[in-house]
Formats: C-alpha cells, structure tokens, sequence
C-alpha cells in the first residue's frame, strides 16, 4: 500500500472511529471498543503470504511486519484535525 495521504478515506475514518461513529463502527463485525470511545488510533502495514498446507500451526497465512502506517492519532490531533480541514471532511 501507498501512503495514506494517497488513501485519504483512511484518516477520515480513524476520525469518525475516534468519536464512535455508528456508521463507522458499523463496517466492523462487532465494535471492536466495546461502546466506549477509543483514546488513540493507529494502522499498522503487514505483508500477507499463504502459509505452507498442512503446517503444523494450522495457519493459513503468514505475515510480515512492515511497520506503522498510520502512527498512533488521537481526536485532538492537531495534525488530523488540519488535515481533514483542509479535505473538507471537518469544519
């Protein structure tokens, strides 16, 4: 993957996760905060590959840390915050 910057929607969905959006949350198979606003949201990039057959794990993947996609952002971000600003995404 790119970087965010060329997935905008990314950051404005961390945004609207930060202030548990029911629309937002609801993309998910349950809320993943438990009804509770999260303090901090980041992405982390991965690297999947198929996992040998018949490995004893059991996994049908491997993955590879890449690094942080998105570093750990809060709702009073002042860098989130400008940035959906300038999107048009917040006013």
């Amino acid at each position: 993957m790119a970087t965010p910057d060329e997935y905008p929607w990314t950051l404005n969905l961390v945004w609207k996760l930060l202030h548990n959006d029911p629309n937002a949350v609801g993309l998910f198979a349950g809320n993943p905060f438990l009804g509770t606003t999260p303090r901090y949201i980041r992405a982390v990039l991965y690297r999947y590959s198929f996992a040998k057959p018949g490995n004893t794990e059991g996994h049908w993947w491997n993955r590879e840390k890449l690094g942080v996609w998105i570093p750990a952002m809060s709702a009073n971000d002042p860098v989130l915050i400008e940035y959906l600003k300038r999107a048009g995404w917040v006013p």
